[in-house]
């Protein structure tokens, strides 16, 4: 692996943490992200529906990179794009800058991580 290439999936690995991260703190305690003082109950059940599927995508992403080159791999990478580009829209439909810039950027360099791991 190049020296580009580690900085390159060194980044990637952080914004698929963060994003986990998110995904974790969405499913302790949704207010933090919703902004309200008391979670329904309705919200809760939301918050750990996405944490269940954000855990494990922000961790594969983050890992493949390191174990993996190749169509499959930047398959994940482009899901988790297309999902922090999801993130991104949600974001600016709340008018929350950094739930709208952090998502983009995310999905950004999981776009360009996916070019570099998808030729062999």
């Amino acid at each position: 692996m190049s020296a580009g290439m580690i900085w390159l999936a060194a980044l990637n690995g952080i914004v698929s943490l963060v994003s986990t991260g998110f995904a974790i703190v969405a499913a302790v305690r949704p207010s933090a992200l919703s902004h309200e003082k008391t979670p329904t109950g309705g919200e809760r059940f939301y918050a750990w529906m996405y944490s269940v599927r954000g855990v494990p995508l922000g961790l594969l992403g983050c890992a493949v990179p390191f174990v993996a080159s190749g169509p499959v791999s930047a398959l994940v990478l482009i899901t988790a794009a297309v999902v922090q580009a999801g993130d991104a829209v949600i974001g600016a439909r709340r008018r929350e800058i950094r739930m709208t810039v952090g998502p983009a950027v995310a999905g950004v360099v999981h776009v360009i991580t996916a070019m570099a791991v998808a030729a062999p």
